[in-house]
């Protein structure tokens, strides 16, 4: 999807608790065994399940015909090797991809993302967290079902810092606020705390997500899992991307619409790269132009394929944008955590 920005410098910010940027959304990999139309249909259909955050979106018949036939997809593409397997690693045209998915009747999430750490307490006789490091198999097939979906997720390493501000029993207990809190040292804007108990060969989970609303730390969802590792990982992610899109996706189609878009607050370069790049990662958002700047205060004109409904959820995953009173209007104060 093309976007029109004002350049102003090459520079990247970067700032605890902001939303994720999902930078490899439209970029897929498969294995190469001499047909090419099927590993770039392999790879199309990692994209499409990441940006629509739905795996039954493969079955849909405008998907199927699409994967049958890739090539006009692909933006461009080279080879990697991962140990003895080379592997097709495809850049898709976002656009194309896009106007698929709302032919399909999907709504998608753009590459601004809320990040997200997983803290598991797993009970089989002992309870302990889960972490980053640990050899029981939990966080690699976690973090595998969540890229899968193109969902940003940390995984605490349970070093001092953690131990000490972090223990099973408020995880089991679920005293959410502390736990957000101590989350800030891997850009966390939400938390999945969870309950893991081992029934003889199966696990069962049961977790909620808790996050910033109306001021206050508050369970936004929750669920429950059973069967495998696999299970356990893929049942939660399938979850949690559902309720992403949601809330947070956005449905493309229709006319275009302009929406202006003040934000006060602004300090210096850093933060119009920031805002820039944030407003980039909106769903509903197809083209940002910088109108007028005055003193802290900058007007903002995006070219909306979605509704004005959708933008302002948009918004929400943002910490660092507060929305302010103005009936009719778009205001928005930034402001550094």
């Amino acid at each position: 999807m093309h976007k029109c920005l004002f350049a102003l410098c090459g520079a990247l910010f970067a700032c605890t608790l902001s939303a994720a940027q999902v930078n490899d959304l439209y970029q897929g990999m498969a294995p190469t065994s001499g047909d090419m139309t099927a590993a770039q249909g392999q790879a199309l259909s990692q994209v499409l399940v990441k940006v629509s955050g739905k795996r039954d979106i493969l079955a849909q018949p405008e998907v199927v015909k699409a994967l049958a036939a890739p090539k006009e997809f692909v933006q461009q593409y080279g080879y990697q090797d991962e140990g003895q397997v080379q592997m097709l690693k495809a850049q898709f045209v976002a656009a194309k991809v896009n106007a698929l998915i709302a032919a399909s009747k999907y709504a998608l999430l753009g590459p601004a993302r809320p990040q997200l750490a997983f803290w598991l307490v797993q009970d089989d006789g002992e309870r302990r967290i889960i972490s980053d490091q640990s050899g029981d198999g939990w966080s690699p097939v976690l973090r595998s079902q969540a890229q899968a979906l193109g969902l940003p997720v940390s995984i605490p390493l349970m070093d001092l810092d953690d131990s000490m501000a972090v223990s099973a029993t408020d995880v089991w207990g679920r005293f959410a606020g502390p736990i957000l809190k101590a989350s800030q040292r891997y850009g966390a804007e939400m938390v999945v705390l969870g309950q893991l108990v081992a029934k003889g060969e199966e696990w069962t989970l049961d977790w909620a997500l808790y996050g910033p609303k109306s001021g206050a730390t508050e369970q936004l969802t929750k669920g429950e899992v059973q069967g495998s590792q696999q299970e356990i990982a893929t049942g939660l992610a399938d979850a949690l991307a559902g309720w992403l899109v949601e809330n947070y996706g956005a449905r493309l189609g229709g006319a275009s619409s302009s929406q202006a878009l003040q934000i006060e607050g602004v300090q210096g370069i850093d933060d119009m790269i920031s805002l820039q790049k944030l407003l980039q990662g909106m769903a509903s958002v197809t083209q940002v132009t910088i109108g007028q700047l005055n003193g802290d205060k900058v007007n903002f004109s995006l070219t909306l394929q979605g509704d004005k409904a959708e933008l302002i959820r948009g918004l929400e995953l943002e910490p660092r944008l507060q929305r302010l009173p103005d009936e009719g209007n778009l205001r928005y104060q930034w402001s550094q955590p």
